[in-house]
C-alpha cells in the first residue's frame, strides 16, 4: 500500500498536524514518537512509564533486570554481593562516568537513595527504599545496604537512577526537591540536550562506559492523536513508535511501503478492576458472572488481531512464577445468568436490566473502543454498563480515590512477583484520604494473601518464592478482585530506513540506541 493510500485508509489530509514538522528526519538522528506528555525526568519522581524509559537512559541504574531471565543485570554496578541475609554489598564500574566525566561514587549512591528514603522525601518511591536501616559508604567505589529484614527483591529495588551527589544536595534547597530536566547529569547513555513540553533532545554521554550509540541525536516527541502519529511516520516526520497503534490498523499499515510493523511479547497484563466497595461488585458470584459474561478470546481475535494472550494471572505465562495451572475462566452467558440469580440480581419482571454499573476509562480512543466491547457483551447477561472515559490524569486520580465500579488499566514491567504486595496486599489500599498508599485501588484485603505475600518477599530462594507465588495467584484467580484480561504484545511501528531495533519485553528504550538508518 502506498503512503496515499494509507493516509485515505486512516482518512485525514497527508499533512500532519500536530507533528510539528512535514520534513523528513534527519540519517544521523531518531526520531521517537510517543502519546502523552513526560514529566519529570529526574529519577526519583519519574513515575509514568515513559518517564521511566526516558531518565534510564540519561541517569544509569545499579542494576537492571534481565528480561529473559528476570535476574540482576549489572550497569554502574560491577557485582552485588549478599555477606548475609539483611546485608547487600555494591561495588561500583571503575569506568562509569557521568556525563562531565566525573566518577560514579559510593557518595553519589548514597546521596541519591538517602534523599528517596528521607522522611521529607516527597519521591513516590520512599515506601520503597524505607526498609534500608542504614546505607554506608565502605571505600570510594563500595557502599553497603543493612535492612531491617531479609527482601527478596532488593536487588530488583536498586533499579534505580543515580545522580551526582552535588546535584542531589542542590536539590533538597528546592520547593519541588527535583534537579530540573535541563540540568540532569547522570551515567546513562545518552545526556539532555533540550527539554520542552513535547520535545525532548537527547545526544550520546561521550563518558559512558558502555556500548556507544549509532546516531547523532534522539528526539522524543509527544503526539497525542493516534491518527497524527501515523501521519507523522508516513510523512517522515517520526522514525518509529512503541505500543501507541491500535491492532486493528494492522493489515492497512502491513501493506505500506513506508513502513514496518515488528511485535514480540510483553510482560504487559490489561485488567478489569473490580471497585469491591461496591454493594453488589463485593459478592463474589457478580464478578464472577461478569468474567464468565466475556468473550475474551474473540476480543483477541477480532480487536487485538491475534496479537495477545488470554490472562490467568497479572505475571505472563512465561514468567518464572507464573501458575501453569491456571486455566482461563470460560466464555459461558448461561452460567454467568446463573450466577447473577443467586446473587439476587434477577431480571425484572416488567424487563430493564439486572444491574446499571459505570465502567470508567482512559480517552484513548483504542481503549475506549474495547471499553464499549466489553459494555455490550455484559448487556447479554442484563448488566447495563454506561463507559465514561476521561483524560489519563482525572481518570488514574479517580481509581486512586476508590472512585469507580468497573475500570481497565494496564500493568507493565511485571519482572518481580513482588509487585503482587504493591496492587494486593492490604496495607496499600488506596482511598479518598491515601490516594497514593499502593496500588490496591480494588479495596481487596485477605488474611492468607496478606501472609503470602509477606513470606514471599521475605524468601530468599528462588523455587520456594515460585511455589509461595503460586499459590498467590491461586487465590487471586478464586477471589477474583480483579479479571486479567490478556497480556498484549508489544508492537511497533517504524520507517522501513530504520534497522537494528529490537523489543524487550519490558518495552524500555535501550535497543533504540542500536538503530541505524539506512537510506
Amino acid at each position: 500500500m502506498t503512503a496515499a493510500r494509507l493516509l485515505g485508509v486512516l482518512g485525514v489530509a497527508a499533512w500532519v498536524a500536530g507533528c510539528g514538522s512535514t520534513q523528513r528526519t534527519k540519517a544521523d538522528e531518531l526520531v521517537i514518537l510517543i502519546e502523552a506528555t513526560v514529566e519529570d525526568l529526574d529519577p526519583r519522581f519519574a513515575a509514568s512509564g515513559y518517564a521511566i524509559k526516558i531518565s534510564r537512559l540519561v541517569a544509569a541504574p545499579l542494576v537492571s533486570l534481565n528480561t529473559k531471565d528476570m535476574r540482576p543485570k549489572m550497569e554502574l554496578a560491577e557485582s552485588v554481593v549478599q555477606p548475609d541475609p539483611r546485608s547487600y554489598v555494591v561495588t561500583l564500574r571503575p569506568e562509569a562516568r557521568f556525563s562531565d566525566g566525573a566518577p560514579v561514587t559510593a557518595a553519589d549512591v548514597k546521596a541519591t537513595l538517602d534523599s528517596i528514603r528521607a522522611k521529607s522525601s516527597l519521591s513516590p518511591y520512599r515506601r520503597a527504599f524505607a526498609r534500608i536501616v542504614k546505607i554506608d559508604v565502605v571505600a570510594e567505589r563500595k557502599v553497603r545496604f543493612t535492612l531491617r529484614a531479609p527482601h527478596a527483591p532488593f536487588v530488583s529495588d536498586l533499579d534505580m537512577g543515580i545522580l551526582k551527589a552535588s546535584q542531589v544536595k542542590a536539590s533538597a534547597r528546592r520547593r519541588s526537591g527535583r534537579v530540573p530536566d535541563g540540568q540532569l547529569l547522570g551515567a546513562g547513555p545518552l545526556r539532555i540536550v533540550k527539554r520542552s513540553t513535547q520535545r525532548i533532545v537527547l545526544a550520546p554521554n561521550p563518558r559512558y562506559h558502555g556500548p556507544k550509540p549509532k546516531l547523532r541525536r534522539y528526539v522524543i516527541k509527544t503526539v497525542e492523536d493516534d491518527n497524527s502519529r501515523l501521519l507523522c511516520l508516513v510523512s517522515g516526520g517520526g522514525d518509529i513508535t512503541q505500543n501507541t497503534v491500535a491492532p486493528l490498523l494492522l493489515p492497512a499499515l502491513q501493506r505500506s511501503d513506508k513502513l514496518r510493523v515488528q511485535s514480540g511479547p510483553s510482560l504487559m497484563t490489561t485488567y478489569l478492576a473490580f471497585n469491591l466497595r461496591d454493594k453488589h461488585l463485593r459478592d463474589r458470584r457478580v464478578r464472577l458472572a461478569i468474567a464468565h459474561a466475556l468473550d475474551r478470546r474473540r476480543i483477541v481475535r477480532a480487536k487485538l488481531r491475534g496479537r495477545a494472550l488470554v490472562a490467568t494471572s497479572i505475571l505472563t505465562p512465561h514468567h518464572w512464577a507464573h501458575n501453569e495451572a491456571l486455566e482461563p475462566i470460560p466464555f459461558d452467558l448461561a452460567e454467568a445468568r446463573r450466577l447473577l440469580d443467586a446473587a439476587g440480581l434477577r431480571r425484572p419482571a416488567g424487563g430493564g436490566p439486572r444491574l446499571r454499573l459505570t465502567y470508567k476509562t482512559s480517552s484513548n480512543r483504542f481503549r475506549l473502543a474495547l471499553a464499549r466491547v466489553l459494555a455490550r457483551q455484559l448487556g447479554r447477561v442484563g448488566i447495563r454498563v454506561q463507559v465514561r472515559s476521561y483524560e489519563w490524569g482525572v481518570f488514574f486520580a479517580d481509581l486512586k480515590k476508590g472512585s469507580f465500579q468497573l475500570a481497565t488499566l494496564q500493568m507493565t514491567e511485571l519482572a518481580e512477583p513482588d509487585y503482587h504486595y504493591y496492587f494486593f496486599h492490604s496495607s496499600k489500599r488506596t482511598s479518598a484520604a491515601s490516594p497514593n498508599a499502593g496500588g490496591n485501588r480494588f479495596g481487596y484485603a485477605d488474611a492468607e494473601v496478606d501472609r503470602l505475600l509477606e513470606r514471599g518477599r521475605a524468601e530468599l530462594d528462588r523455587s520456594r518464592r515460585r511455589r509461595i507465588y503460586r499459590h498467590v495467584q491461586a487465590r487471586l484467580a478464586q477471589d477474583l478482585p480483579i479479571l486479567p484480561l490478556w497480556h498484549e504484545d508489544n508492537l511497533v511501528v517504524m520507517r522501513s530506513d530504520v534497522r537494528g531495533y529490537h523489543i524487550l519485553p519490558n518495552a524500555r528504550f535501550d535497543p533504540l540506541l542500536g538503530v541505524v538508518k539506512r537510506r
